[in-house]
């Protein structure tokens, strides 16, 4: 098995009342990262169960290896060995090395002990240890996650099912709402870039597209990605409970001048960046500064406070966020820079909202398999609603004017995205942009504004000099274009490897790398029982009321959760 790489996602995502901004890696737990890891002893910070919980170490320099268990404690340990006598009717289960010493010892309470010495008899363990009260199966565990210095911020998958009793109390130290451990995890296709030791999650292309009739192409910028040998490799692999068609995957290498980023807008046109500002003011609807969160590209996040809302208040439904801009006089354009992407609730949600059709989920498929009525509509929803497409609204003389909408994309990486705003219709000196995200539903790394023209670039499109799936077949023939010939990955754990020949250089220019993307994605569903017709008429005719619903069933789910992790305390 290969070693999965990733960066990941920021604690702030998904806890209500602390933000962090960590750079670590989530390391998918194989038999020779484990072996790594215990030769390594990195700093761990916590773990992604198989359940899908997510758990927070509170003492992260002192978890240990032991046997096929972490362990670590919800009180700070003591930073030395102590002598202990253990009677034998108290042991649960014992663990040897290969000398055959004991070095561990799980007692029945759920205390585990890290043995440095021991002896046996017939009653009895005398050792000399050191205690830990939470103990963490390897079995349960499906990401690892680690320290990792690294500038860049992206996101890593939380994957599916139990965990045991001890760490599921302390799960309720961090109180993060854990993904639903009643549905499986899905997004759309992940990306991983070889950075010339490992391939590194780095993207997950057109999230939402989940019928063929919505398919889209998008460009995700790859900055792990590096030339080894003049040559590019990726792998694009199933990560969900879907199947997933790509129907085409391409590079764009851009050579542009030093100093100066390079993004693709929802077209594939490349825009430069050359002095991106931050705002200069950012606040929410109670007047609170969040520039702090939103001010620059660092892993913070601005995400909804559920604590404080109340699904029956409408006003409590959407959150309000208001930044303002410097302007440079007679500015008649702009290039925003958006961080951000949907939540992993609302990628659940998706699912959620699929189930509702019961028996006739497939009718809703079939409406969206092809242009008409049905996609229509669905376009006109999501912009009245703004669950996965957000309203970017500008201050003009008239009141707030719609610019754009901004696409939410997968809930695991956060990407830069460049929308072009018209600002002549915009006086003064200062520019004022409001955003109002339904509630759980997003979650805003960053804001900028560029006002630069954009800097003559050189732009290769790369098509892949190899491509094979884990069978060997060639798959190019079916990602050279969008034509409706699919590379279709129906299993979780399909995956594919493509190498790309890289260009020359532009002499005294820098290089970015990005990827095109073309697909959608079908979510494994279990079509049961008879549609809920007038819950998805009340959606259709009741601007609002697809929130309302769908925070009172994050509330329930989390409350749900909590109630049953206590009841294990």
């Amino acid at each position: 098995m290969f070693r999965r790489t990733v960066a990941i996602i920021t604690l702030a995502a998904f806890l209500v009342f602390t933000w962090s901004c960590f750079h670590e890696t989530g390391l998918s737990k194989s038999p020779e990262d484990v072996r790594k890891l215990r030769a390594g002893q990195p700093t761990i910070y916590g773990v992604v169960l198989t359940s899908g919980l997510e758990v927070r170490f509170p003492h992260p320099s002192d978890i240990r290896f032991t046997g096929d268990f972490l362990l670590a404690s919800k009180e700070r340990p003591t930073p030395y060995y102590f002598d202990l006598v253990i009677p034998k009717e108290e042991v649960k289960s014992t663990d040897r090395d290969a000398d055959g010493n004991v070095h561990f010892i799980l007692t029945r309470d759920g205390k585990a002990y890290d043995v440095r010495s021991s002896k046996e008899s017939d009653t009895q363990w005398t050792i000399e240890g050191k205690a830990y009260d939470l103990v963490v199966p390897f079995s349960d565990v499906e990401i690892i996650r680690i320290e990792r210095l690294d500038p860049v911020m992206t996101s890593v998958m939380v994957l599916g099912a139990a965990i045991a009793v001890g760490v599921l109390i302390a799960a309720l130290t961090y109180q993060p709402p854990p993904p639903p451990p009643t549905t499986s995890q899905h997004s759309c296709p992940f990306i991983y870039s070889y950075d010339g030791a490992e391939y590194i999650f780095d993207a997950e292309p057109y999230g939402g597209a989940i019928a063929e009739g919505v398919k889209r192409t998008e460009w995700c910028g790859l900055p792990y990605l590096k030339e080894v040998g003049g040559e590019y490799k990726i792998m694009i692999a199933n990560e969900g409970d879907e199947t997933e068609y790509t129907d085409e995957l391409k590079l764009l290498v851009v050579d542009h001048p030093a100093g100066v980023g390079a993004v693709a807008d929802e077209q594939g046109r490349v825009h430069t960046l050359t002095h991106p500002c931050p705002p200069v003011k950012a606040a929410d609807g109670r007047g609170r500064d969040i520039l702090p969160l939103v001010g620059r590209t660092d892993g913070s996040f601005w995400i909804t406070k559920a604590e404080e809302k109340n699904p029956d208040r409408k006003e409590d439904l959407r959150d309000e966020l208001l930044f303002e801009f410097s302007k440079p006089a007679g500015a008649r354009t702009a290039k925003l820079v958006f961080n951000g992407c949907s939540t992993l609730w609302a990628s659940q949600m998706i699912k959620r909202f699929l189930e509702l059709y019961g028996t006739n989920v497939e009718k809703r498929y079939e409406a969206l398999r092809v242009p008409g009525p049905a996609q229509a509509w669905r376009d006109s929803f999501n912009e009245r609603e703004e669950l996965y497409r957000l309203r970017l609204q500008v201050d003009t003389p008239a009141g707030w004017v719609t610019k754009g909408l901004i696409v939410g994309g997968g809930p695991f990486v956060s990407k830069d995205r460049v929308y072009l705003l018209d600002l002549a219709d915009v006086p003064g000196d200062v520019l004022k942009i409001k955003l109002c995200p339904p509630a759980e539903f997003w979650m805003i790394n960053s804001l900028a504004v560029d006002y630069d023209a954009d800097l003559p670039v050189q732009v290769h499109e790369l098509e892949a000099t190899r491509a094979v799936d884990d069978a060997g077949h060639d798959i190019r023939p079916a990602l050279t274009s969008a034509d409706g010939r699919y590379f279709a990955m129906p299993l979780k754990g399909d995956r594919a490897e493509l190498t790309f020949r890289a260009p020359a250089h532009a002499p005294g220019m820098e290089r970015s790398v990005i990827l095109k993307a073309n697909g959608y994605y079908d979510i494994h569903l279990r079509a049961e029982g008879p549609p809920q017709n007038d819950t998805l008429l009340r959606f259709a005719l009741e601007p609002g009321f697809v929130v309302q619903y769908s925070f009172r069933e994050f509330l329930k789910w989390r409350a749900e959760t909590y109630q049953a992790l206590r009841k294990l305390n």
